[in-house]
């Protein structure tokens, strides 16, 4: 019997504590802490992954334009050449 009521006012005691840690407002606190630890974590990381696609995307964006620029420069001249080409020989005639 006594044992009994020492098992009851265990319970009782480690009821009382848990209500008690859970209204705590430090504990709670740390608990709220915690989670928002946990949340930035994981927005950090999908951060790091846009600006790992962004990087990507960007050296695409200037390969391409330096294709594009490349290009360009090829039409100048052949342009260029053309020009030349009517300016000495196709003249001459």
């Amino acid at each position: 019997m006594e044992n009994e009521s020492k098992e009851r006012s265990l319970a009782d005691i480690e009821k009382t504590f848990y209500e008690t840690l859970a209204t705590n407002r430090v504990f709670s606190s740390h608990n709220k802490s915690a989670t928002a630890q946990e949340e930035l974590v994981h927005k950090i990381e999908n951060l790091t992954v846009e600006i790992t696609n962004a990087s990507s995307s960007s050296t695409r964006l200037a390969s391409s334009l330096n294709r594009m620029t490349l290009a360009a420069v090829a039409i100048a001249l052949l342009a260029f050449a053309l020009e030349v080409y009517k300016l000495f020989w196709a003249s001459g005639t």
